[in-house]
């Protein structure tokens, strides 16, 4: 009796996973997310368009604006390189706030970050599994029905709800693992919200090639170091203690030239350098200190 109990538990898990993918083939979730950088400013409140792109293998999710501004220089780039011009000229990137990136990948949810430090582009493997506490509450939200959900994850607590109308296992940021499609999700701080505001079908492409506008030009973006979590926390420690390490080992080479403009003032001399980009790290870590993860 319980071999055939635990067959159709099997087989009931993979009926669900097989619902899951093919419900979720060419999907592009949107999801409002409103977020307070600076958490001794009540009034530092911002708002960012983020995709959620799912394909059968796996999904993407990303910031609009970092897509759209990516998209424009490359096109800019493109169009230098192809008229043979010998300086390319690269302009930094506009708008948006958010410019990591996460994957997953399915059906084991493996799920990376795609994040920066420094001049540096990382993919992170998370190792932290999200347990959720799912609860009898339920409501309308989105045009759809939906149920309540807990979990505490990164140093933050969270209220999540997802929809079984929609069932795809997935949802903003990291968020995965739930019956049904993320809806919402705030946490209790009032920080940190995304709301679910369209669904539509996409082409239908495998989660590798979305999203690749500029990665296939190397001066546009790194291609990112694998990395595990405790090894980007190392890194990420190490920048925040010394922000121009790297830029101090790039001006200690020998006939090495530097120049950066600060205000409108250009700027070589290497002292000068170092300390206009040690108090723009350090103004810009003190402005963006409310991270959706306190512990990373």
């Amino acid at each position: 009796m319980r071999l055939i109990i635990n067959a159709m538990k099997k087989l009931a898990a993979l009926f669900i996973f097989y619902g899951m993918i093919v419900s979720a083939q060419n999907n592009r979730v949107i999801y409002e997310y409103k977020f307070r950088p600076d958490s001794t400013k009540t009034d530092s409140l911002k708002t960012e368009w983020m995709y959620l792109d799912i394909s059968k293998n796996g999904s993407k999710y990303y910031s609009k604006s970092a897509f759209e501004s990516d998209s424009i220089v490359k096109e800019s780039i493109s169009k230098q390189m192809a008229s043979g011009m010998r300086s390319i000229s690269v302009s930094k990137r506009q708008g948006g706030e958010i410019t990591y990136e996460v994957e997953k990948t399915y059906p084991a949810l493996k799920t990376s970050l795609i994040t920066d430090i420094g001049n540096d582009t990382y993919k992170v493997t998370e190792d932290r599994k999200i347990i959720w506490k799912i609860l009898p509450d339920k409501k309308q939200l989105a045009g759809y029905m939906t149920q309540k959900a807990q979990t505490e994850f990164a140093g933050r607590k969270w209220d999540a709800w997802f929809t079984t109308e929609v069932p795809i296992q997935d949802g903003p940021y990291k968020f995965s693992g739930l019956p049904g499609l993320i809806v919402e999700i705030s946490d209790d701080t009032g920080g940190h919200k995304l709301e679910l505001k369209g669904l539509k079908k996409t082409a239908d492409k495998p989660v590798e090639e979305l999203n690749t506008q500029g990665r296939d030009i190397p001066i546009l973006r790194k291609k990112p170091i694998d990395v595990t979590r405790a090894q980007y926390v190392k890194q990420l420690k190490q920048y925040q203690n010394d922000p121009v390490q790297g830029m101090r080992e790039l001006l200690s080479r020998p006939n090495s030239t530097v120049k950066i403009n600060v205000s409108g003032k250009e700027i070589s001399d290497p002292a000068e350098i170092l300390r206009a980009m040690e108090q723009n790290a350090k103004n810009e870590m003190a402005s963006n200190n409310n991270k959706i993860e306190l512990a990373p």
